[in-house]
């Protein structure tokens, strides 16, 4: 039986403390200039310009800091799209065009994914990482469904699927979005898949045999 390699267990981690900040601004840094594997804990100690055992204080490991660093992204995104929800009544619409939202952030961070999949290797070794991993995926899907809530206001009880099950639809097909964008030199036409995703979600939401089905599960 292979031996694990002994990982510290991560902590929970402050995202409001000044340092945590510093240190995943230097690692975004250090990341797009040198390259995930082509750089160390102690370029990013140096580039926040903090020591490298206040560094592991706050984060376990490269991966646990990556997860965290991701996290943040994506809070990011969540307060993009409830501003931009601020500006519309709810609506089916509003729903989908909060969408848009979100396809912006992913072509943004779409070189990104590389570094995703050293952490879901990384899980299969560590405990804690694959524990991490897993807070992590419950909290994008928690700020989805929220996300889908704001947007349809009132109208969520009355369409086929409810926003926690619209929330793991759209989980699942944006990680699949995720990786294509990773793989090809022309999101511009993927767009137009992504395009044709909404057009199925809206199908799925305003079909009344989509809601008879969903109550059988």
């Amino acid at each position: 039986m292979p031996v694990r390699a002994k990982v510290p267990a991560t902590r929970p981690v402050n995202h409001e403390n000044r340092t945590v900040q510093k240190i995943l601004e230097a690692a975004l840094v250090v990341w797009s200039r040198d390259g995930y594997h082509g750089s160390s804990l102690q370029d990013i100690a140096d580039e926040a310009g903090v020591a490298k055992s206040l560094l592991h204080y706050h984060f376990a490991s490269k991966e646990h800091l990556l997860i965290e660093l991701q996290s943040v992204h994506f809070r990011g995104v969540a307060e993009a799209v409830r501003a931009r929800l601020a500006t519309r009544p709810p609506s089916l619409d509003s729903a989908l065009t909060a969408l848009d939202e979100v396809w912006k952030a992913l072509v943004a961070s779409r070189r990104q994914f590389a570094f995703v999949l050293e952490v879901w290797r990384a899980s299969l070794q560590s405990p804690a990482i694959r524990r991490r991993l897993l807070d992590f995926d419950r909290e994008i899907g928690a700020l989805l469904a929220d996300g889908m809530k704001r947007a349809l206001g009132p109208l969520a009880p009355a369409l086929a699927l409810p926003p926690a099950r619209l929330a793991g639809l759209l989980q699942v097909a944006l990680a699949g979005f995720c990786l294509r964008l990773f793989e090809t030199d022309d999101p511009a036409r993927l767009r137009v898949t992504f395009n044709d995703f909404k057009l199925l979600v809206r199908g799925v939401l305003t079909t009344p045999s989509g809601r008879q089905q969903g109550g059988r599960r």
